[in-house]
């Protein structure tokens, strides 16, 4: 069940701005060249190239400056700095020093009138003390007040006397998204405060592994570049709406961002504004999607669908019965697990449609997934359990597709 691993720096890109013209006029010399001839010869005509474009034709433009402009100024006093500290309780170490209070940074945004303040929670994550620096440079104390530790939301409390006179920026509905519209991302990237950077909506629907080894769903891909220290802060559309919160990076690749839809931070804020953690929904398997060359390997009919390689000891998918197929000695998945079609009759092709569903639903409540087991189809009724603070290696599944580095606040993944 794991993807790639957040976190916090990435390069930045410099996106070129192609004439959709010359664009235009490639295809067309392209598709002369691939004219068939007969045995007769055809005498070269001239060409008379036009010297712009047609009216009707607009060229491609990444952004309006003014309006940007415009936005950035608009935006950018709802976006604030943040401090945390992380108080190490036992100074002396065995080695006779004093081990310094951990610090960490980044960004978040405010949503409302009554001090609330939207960030990831690993800008947060254990942290003892949390201040919150405005954009004129005003430092104010903050209250960690709600936390989704796996979907790496978190929300903040300051006095709402403090920030009567700053804007709350608009939510907007991620869920609309098209690769290719814009993408605005606000922060303090190493402490910059104030920054910006521009550019596109990369993709949508993208999942990654977050720090609780759970899959995180439709995330959004941006090559707006995000550096440590923007995390939590706001990516917004070109209406200034938000969009996203600024989340994770590819290490080793260049411009490959990504942030938390907004939708789910407003699924969770009802909860996270009465102060819950909130914890996710487990069935505890190790699965991969099935397609039409995984299923001939298997020696399975069935080409769409969860196949059940691994279900975790003691878990829930365990106590309802359901079998996995086990690794051979190469590590390869085996015949004879399970094959989860569906959850509450809602079909299922992978992981990560079964992590999208079981965001909707809390640990303790009761799923049927619809199972083929050979040949019989069957449904199993299944209790959720909570996802583990932390797996163990005795119950997480093998990773070979990456390896991972945490240094305080930043983490980093490479492949």
């Amino acid at each position: 069940m794991s993807s790639s691993y957040p976190e916090k720096s990435i390069k930045q890109k410099k996106t070129a701005v192609f004439s959709l013209f010359a664009a235009v006029m490639l295809a067309a010399f392209a598709l002369a060249g691939c004219s068939s001839t007969t045995a007769s010869v055809v005498q070269p005509q001239a060409v008379t190239l036009p010297t712009a474009a047609p009216a009707n034709i607009q060229a491609a433009s990444l952004y309006d400056e003014g309006a940007t402009v415009a936005l950035y100024e608009r935006a950018i006093p709802a976006v604030v700095e943040i401090e945390s500290t992380i108080e190490v309780l036992t100074k002396l170490n065995p080695f006779g020093f004093n081990v310094p209070n951990q610090q960490g940074q980044g960004s978040g945004f405010i949503i409302d009138d009554q001090g609330h303040i939207l960030t990831n929670n690993h800008v947060v994550d254990k942290a003892t003390k949390v201040k919150v620096r405005l954009n004129e440079g005003t430092q104010i104390e903050a209250k960690v007040l709600g936390v989704d530790r796996n979907n790496d939301v978190a929300l903040l409390q300051v006095d709402a006397s403090k920030i009567s006179n700053y804007p709350a920026l608009p939510l907007g509905d991620s869920d609309q998204l098209k690769p290719g519209q814009m993408a605005i991302a606000l922060g303090s990237p190493y402490g910059l405060q104030g920054s910006i950077t521009v550019g596109i909506i990369s993709g949508v629907g993208r999942s990654i592994t977050g720090a609780t080894e759970r899959q995180m769903t439709n995330i959004i891909q941006t090559d707006a570049a995000i550096n440590p220290g923007n995390s939590g802060g706001p990516l917004l559309n070109s209406r200034g709406e938000v969009i996203g919160i600024n989340t994770a990076i590819e290490y080793d690749a260049n411009s490959v961002g990504f942030c938390v839809p907004i939708n789910t931070a407003k699924a969770l804020l009802p909860r996270l504004i009465s102060g819950e953690n909130i914890k996710s929904a487990w069935l505890g398997i190790e699965g991969m999607p099935l397609d039409t060359e995984t299923a001939k390997k298997l020696n399975v009919s069935i080409e769409k669908g969860v196949y059940v390689i691994n279900v975790i000891p003691s878990g829930p998918a365990e106590k309802a019965g359901l079998k996995g197929s086990g690794r051979d000695v190469q590590n390869v998945p085996t015949g004879g697990g399970d094959i989860i079609l569906a959850v509450d009759e809602k079909p299922v092709s992978k992981v990560q449609d079964l992590i999208a569903y079981f965001n909707t639903r809390k640990p303790g409540d009761e799923v049927t997934l619809t199972v083929q087991r050979g040949n019989e189809k069957i449904s199993v009724p299944v209790e959720l359990g909570e996802w583990p603070e932390k797996l163990t290696t005795s119950t997480l599944p093998d990773t070979p597709d990456g390896n991972e580095f945490d240094f305080g606040p930043f983490k980093f993944r490479w492949k």
